[in-house]
């Protein structure tokens, strides 16, 4: 996931002493969150100490809740683990498509089911092919 910094950004907000920050998401048009460095903060109070924090609109974050189960439902693949070069290959291609896929871990359980993929990567002959999970 691509990150990009701002070193201009500037508030109106005067309570912010250090750095200040915002989330975005491609598909949004907007900031999903916003913060930044507050020091001394609870001075007023007789504790003061450093805290970073920040905001978030509830509601914008339940719609995306919402379109990331949508997009749960596209396919997923799933490849074994393997030190097999060709196998890395054509994971990278596959990626380089757009097309999720998860790789299994040295001495990982749990099947490509279990891990809600749609799909598995099986060698045939000394080709790897995605195939539907049955």
């Amino acid at each position: 996931m691509p990150v990009s910094f701002d070193l201009a950004e500037l508030r109106g907000y005067h309570y912010h002493t250090g750095m200040v920050f915002a989330a975005f998401i491609p598909s949004v048009g907007r900031e999903i969150a916003r913060g930044g460095r507050y020091d001394n903060i609870g001075a007023v109070f007789g504790r003061a100490r450093p805290a970073t924090g920040f905001s978030a609109d509830l509601k914008l974050l339940s719609s995306l809740s919402k379109q990331s189960r949508q997009v749960a439902q596209r396919e997923l693949i799933f490849a074994p683990y393997s030190d097999d070069l060709v196998l890395s290959q054509v994971i990278r291609d596959l990626r380089a498509q757009q097309r999720a896929v998860v790789q299994q871990l040295p001495g990982q359980t749990g099947s490509a089911k279990e891990l809600g993929c749609t799909s598995i990567l099986e060698q045939d002959n000394k080709d790897w092919v995605v195939r539907p999970l049955v």
